[in-house]
């Protein structure tokens, strides 16, 4: 039986190697379509089995213009922060250029009565509000001395010491100022609270003031010169019990943010 079979096959097999050699039209047109089907079927396959190669090859190009990308803009970045400290140091600069002048201005106006300082702090643990100054009994500073920038007063010297002065604000409490209405003859005194704005107290219900109008020295108390700036009314309240009216009022300086004032020395 094995025997049979096996001659079967080998028959076959001589049968079909006779028909590829002899190419017999019948079988070589059937195993040309077979040839034809399998490259149709093989040829998508191996058409997708290089799809994952062309798929890495783009994302690694992807990644590696990903990366470029990045680092061109972290390189821009980078520029863009620098020119915008340069240009915030331009307009530091200007600043503090303008206020220089406006300083040197009113020195010129008033020569040899008053010295400029440099504020260098501000003292938190006193009872006093004060700001240092790099100025002191060295540089003629005595106390009592108003201390003024061109906007207007900023207080008086309290303390003072061989190379530094501190200057009592007159935001402070213990802070008092002999002031008129600018353009009117009414006359107050303008108090410290401790707080952003001040107090001026003195003033009757019926007296000319309004909001808007603006607060110059009186000299009337021994410190101040007649004629320096100090702030100027924001509210007024005449419905309080009294007779006088509760004004408010918002000084020209700000003590927070001084850089430079200017010290008026007494003859």
């Amino acid at each position: 039986m094995k025997k049979t079979v096996v001659i079967i096959i080998a028959g076959i097999i001589l049968v079909l190697s006779f028909l590829v050699f002899t190419n017999i039209p019948l079988f070589f047109k059937g195993y040309s379509k077979v040839k034809t089907g399998v490259g149709e079927v093989a040829g998508p396959a191996l058409k997708l089995m290089s799809k994952p190669t062309q798929l890495v090859r783009y994302i690694f190009d992807s990644y590696i213009n990903l990366v470029g990308v990045k680092k061109e803009n972290f390189e821009l970045k980078k520029k863009l922060d620098t020119l915008q400290i340069e240009n915030q140091k331009i307009v530091e600069l200007d600043k503090e250029n303008k206020r220089l002048k406006s300083v040197l201005n009113l020195m010129e106006q008033h020569p040899n009565t008053m010295t400029a300082a440099r504020v260098i702090g501000e003292d938190v643990k006193n009872w006093f509000k004060c700001i240092i100054i790099d100025k002191g009994r060295d540089h003629g500073i005595r106390e009592k001395m108003p201390v003024v920038t061109p906007k207007g007063v900023v207080g008086q010297a309290v303390e003072i010491n061989k190379w530094h002065s501190k200057v009592m604000i007159i935001n402070d409490t213990n802070s008092s100022v002999d002031v008129y209405i600018e353009g009117k003859n009414t006359r107050g005194v303008l108090e410290g609270t401790g707080q952003t704005t001040l107090k001026l107290k003195y003033i009757l219900k019926n007296d000319e003031i309004a909001i808007g109008d603006k607060l110059i020295t009186s000299g009337k108390d021994s410190i101040y010169p007649r004629g320096l700036p100090t702030g100027i009314i924001i509210t007024i309240n005449r419905n309080k019990a009294g007779i006088f009216a509760d004004v408010d009022v918002m000084p020209f300086n700000n003590y927070k943010r001084l850089d430079e004032v200017l010290i008026i020395k007494k003859k």
